[in-house]
């Protein structure tokens, strides 16, 4: 095109490959921020149940302090777990606020981009609705700079993660115990100790805190350098030179989930601090019950569901007596209850159980309720509340007082098959999506007759979306090493992650196509694929990659159990 030799059709003939090939460009970009965007809602996701368990972590603390026996022990710890929360709550809303900054100067002033939520909890706005979401310039402009002189606000996100590490490493380290006076005492000035003086600061703190402050430590140091390309850049350079605003947020978003990450670690070492009574148990399950099992049409009942602990490898003693709450006529018994229904009515069970607090055994009163009633029907979906098309579900279905043996199972619509101890399995069909199916139970009679139970409804969903993998890395991992990315470029499969309670077994998901996106710099490069397995144009490719380069998988399609399936796309940084 610069050549004087050129005839003005073969100058224009050269413009328009040059923006053909923008806007080629282009499409890819948008493909890749989308990613950006579903990789922030995994973060996001994450902070939210990580939220969740420091809240529990807190209240701990409450329960311990509103309880007479237990508040001297909690005396110290809970005043600084009390300073964790406050802080944590200021830095985490502290990148929040600079993330609502950042899309402001992309999108104006006419909409705040953090939304405060039912209870005053803030959170970030869908990014899926700013429009510039590839612009290049503001993340660079507002944090970056010039990267031999990085700008005040960029500077400012270092130092305020560090001052946070520096006030929760002296906080959790910082009391006296006894005679002794334990501290540990950083910077404060937002730089970062070598190893050395790191070492020497713990001299003077709990050798019980040391590798927990370690810990702390060593989360939230952000490094005064990093890699870009072959070049060592300033940390902010190589976080947020022309990044896009969509990954420019998410970055804040990992950052708040770091803060959220620390505060845990720290709130969890204050909650072991804490000398209440110690119960022995090895066990863990969830424990449902209410003051009746019976139930009438009409009528209502108050539930309780909560965690029981016990250890399992003592046999408990209780004492107990049928309608009789006079402990002098209390009964001694080792191991389970058999409680026989003679007749009907309801009945109350009184009792004590065996419990050894800190060694010594003591006893503690129980009461049980229940009723003694004529037969029913039940049915139960032994795997989850729906029914979902092209999976192997396991019913239960049983009438009281016959036999599993006698019980049959309908569900109109839907394919039954016997399995027997009264379990059945259930397999519907895609065609009963978003309909309802009500579900029957069948039992023969001693005289060759039969009764029937109408049982509850089920509603048949599709499948979960599943996730996608590339080998053993998650659509979660955005940045990785060369080494990673060669070792786990082989094949992309597509399954569900540990959070989605189905049987692995049951669901089997078959990769029918995908598309590789290579990104270096400005020029990008698309390889498609048939199936799960990787071309050898991609790993000849992935076998070339150097740092910075970003390697995209999108438009998955695989067949699931109730037919095809489209799958988010994963995005892979080389670092």
């Amino acid at each position: 095109m610069a050549g004087g030799k050129e005839t003005p059709r073969q100058k224009m003939i050269g413009m328009m490959y040059l923006v053909l090939t923008a806007l080629l460009a282009l499409n890819v970009s948008k493909e890749i921020v989308v990613a950006f965007i579903t990789l922030n809602d995994k973060l996001d996701q994450s902070t939210a149940a990580i939220e969740y368990k420091n809240a529990v972590g807190y209240q701990d603390f409450e329960n311990y302090y509103n309880v007479p026996q237990t508040r001297e022990l909690v005396k110290v710890w809970r005043p600084k777990a009390q300073q964790i929360e406050k802080l944590a709550n200021r830095v985490h809303d502290f990148y929040l606020d600079e993330t609502n900054k950042l899309i402001k100067a992309v999108e104006g002033d006419a909409k705040e981009w953090v939304i405060q939520e039912e209870g005053g909890k803030r959170k970030l706005a869908n990014l899926m609705d700013i429009g510039s979401k590839d612009d290049y310039d503001a993340a660079t402009r507002l944090f970056v700079g010039d990267r031999s002189n990085i700008v005040e606000a960029g500077k400012a996100l270092m130092t305020e993660m560090h001052n946070f590490r520096d006030s929760l490493c002296y906080i959790i380290s910082t009391y006296e115990s006894g005679k002794n006076n334990f501290t540990f005492t950083p910077k404060f000035d937002g730089a970062s100790m070598s190893p050395e003086e790191l070492n020497a600061a713990l001299g003077t703190a709990n050798p019980k805190d040391t590798a927990k402050i370690k810990q702390l430590y060593g989360m939230l140091t952000l490094p005064a350098t990093m890699k870009n390309h072959d070049e060592e850049v300033p940390w902010q350079a190589g976080m947020f030179d022309h990044a896009p605003v969509v990954a420019a947020a998410a970055l804040f978003t990992s950052l708040r989930n770091d803060v959220r990450n620390a505060e845990s670690v720290a709130v969890d070492h204050l909650l072991g601090k804490v000398n209440a009574p110690k119960f022995n148990f090895n066990k863990i399950e969830p424990l449902a019950f209410a003051r009746t099992s019976y139930l009438n049409v009409g009528d209502s009942m108050n539930l309780s569901v909560m965690i029981a602990a016990y250890d399992s490898n003592e046999v408990a003693k209780i004492r107990f007596a049928v309608n009789d709450s006079n402990p002098a006529n209390y009964k001694d018994h080792v191991g389970k209850l058999s409680v026989q229904g003679s007749r009907p009515g309801a009945y109350t069970m009184y009792g004590l159980v065996s419990v050894k607090e800190n060694g010594e055994e003591k006893w503690k009163p129980w009461k049980y309720m229940y009723e003694v009633g004529e037969p029913t029907g039940v049915i139960a979906n032994e795997d989850l509340t729906v029914i979902y098309a092209g999976y192997e579900h396991t019913f239960s279905a049983s009438v009281s007082g016959y036999p599993q043996d006698r019980v049959s199972l309908s569900l109109p619509g839907i394919s039954v098959s016997p399995k027997g101890g009264g379990k059945f399995s259930v397999k519907a069909p895609a065609s009963l999506i978003n309909k309802k199916i009500k579900a029957g139970v069948t039992v023969k009679t001693d005289g060759g007759g039969s009764k029937s139970f109408a049982g509850p409804e089920f509603t048949v969903k599709p499948l979960p979306i599943p996730s996608s993998y590339l080998g053993n890395l998650s659509s979660v991992q955005s940045d990785v090493s060369l080494g990673e990315l060669k070792t786990n470029a082989q094949f992309l499969r597509v399954a569900y992650d540990p959070s989605i309670s189905l049987d692995p077994a049951k669901v089997k998901f078959t990769v029918n196509s995908f598309e590789m996106t290579a990104t270096v710099g400005a020029a990008s490069k698309s390889f498609p694929a048939k199936g799960g397995q990787l071309t050898p144009d991609m790993l000849n490719f992935i076998k070339l990659a150097k740092p910075g380069t970003v390697i995209a998988f999108n438009s998955i399609s695989a067949q699931g159990p109730a037919g095809g399936v489209r799958v988010p796309p994963m995005v892979f940084k080389v670092k």
